[in-house]
């Protein structure tokens, strides 16, 4: 099994995060981020906290977010000094059970599959848009009736073409078999739990593993090899295009997008950086570090409102920014209210080591 162990070093993405929020002029972004780290032991031995986060308050400066799993959790005002906000959030987990993924296209806040475009829960014409359902084929082992996103298509400094995606939908929570398991689109749920193998577009080619120990994680990712034949490289016209294949480190405020199999098009904005959460899979409950946090954002008149950013299914989706569509990270968790996603740095670093060339987001140049 090809897989890798965390050995990447966390200070460098936290400076980056400083740099980047610094930047944009959120004040007290580097006392906020130790004080998080110093008191996340106290955070999280409260029943209901389910992740926390450096944020900004409206005055722009920096504070530590935690968020809960009802709006009877108690958490202190403050922490070393810097203000403590609360937001009830609910549980959250990966998006992907079944149950949760049973949704009908279109329901997007951004105008993709419900202006009458590409929807993208079907059987796509090669090469396939990337946010389309995909999902596995394991000839070795009983196969599951579930669908997840295509992220974007990577590009290896050896030529070889690659599908990313989360570790829960191509490699099914650490079970897939590199080599052999194989990707299919659509998933079978969205082809009434039918495989067709006709359906094939790449061959798992590595993964990084979960670890359910109260170990921490960092991403969950997964990438399978591709031809350009049968995947492409950009989002259906009507949704944001092709991504960039200049990454960008995330800050509080950011305006990004995605495009993915069962929300469609999605706009939202960075909620939190440095983020520590314990997100739930089918095999348990997993804590993840260093992640961001999304919430949703649509237009009701003249204003911005929250809404929902992502659901199930649109695991594996791909966020870029707003206008340049940079990618920021990985989607792979989260709930109604907010969304997981993993630094896309973070993925194309690790990711990279575990198959031998360097990768990156491929935009058809």
């Amino acid at each position: 099994m090809k897989f890798l162990n965390r050995g990447l070093l966390l200070l460098t993405a936290v400076a980056l995060f400083v740099f980047s929020n610094t930047a944009f002029g959120q004040r007290g972004l580097g006392r906020a981020l130790e004080a998080q780290r110093a008191h996340n032991p106290n955070f999280f031995q409260v029943e209901g906290v389910v992740a926390t986060g450096v944020s900004v308050d409206r005055a722009g400066n920096a504070v530590i977010k935690v968020y809960t799993e009802n709006a009877g959790t108690k958490v202190p005002a403050f922490a070393n000094g810097v203000a403590v906000k609360k937001f009830v959030a609910g549980p959250i987990t990966a998006w992907d059970r079944p149950v949760d993924q049973m949704k009908k296209p279109g329901r997007g806040n951004g105008g993709g599959g419900d202006s009458g475009g590409t929807n993208p829960q079907t059987r796509l014409a090669r090469p396939v848009a990337i946010g389309a359902s995909i999902g596995t084929y394991r000839p070795s082992a009983a196969n599951a009736c579930f669908a997840g996103t295509l992220g974007c298509r990577l590009k290896g400094s050896d030529g070889q073409r690659y599908i990313l995606s989360n570790n829960h939908v191509i490699a099914e929570e650490n079970a897939g078999s590199v080599g052999n398991d194989l990707v299919i689109q659509p998933g079978t749920l969205d082809n009434d739990c039918v495989l067709e193998l006709e359906d094939v577009i790449g061959s798992l080619s590595g993964f990084i593993p979960i670890k359910f120990n109260g170990q921490a994680n960092f991403i969950d990712a997964a990438v399978a090899a591709t031809t350009v034949a049968d995947t492409g490289f950009a989002s259906p016209a009507e949704a944001y295009g092709a991504p960039s294949s200049n990454t960008q480190s995330a800050y509080v405020g950011m305006p990004v997008q995605k495009f993915g199999r069962t929300t469609s098009l999605t706009l939202g904005e960075v909620d939190a950086i440095n983020v520590t959460v314990n997100v739930g899979y089918t095999a348990g409950s997993a804590l993840f570090e260093n992640q961001i946090i999304i919430i949703g954002k649509r237009q009701r008149g003249r204003k911005l409102v929250d809404a929902t950013f992502s659901e199930g299914g649109d695991s594996g989706s791909l966020i870029v920014t707003q206008g340049n569509n940079n990618p920021v990270g990985l989607l792979f968790a989260g709930n109604s209210s907010v969304t997981i996603a993993n630094p896309i740095d973070e993925v194309l670093t690790t990711l990279s080591i575990l198959n031998g060339t360097v990768l990156s987001v491929d935009d058809g140049n």
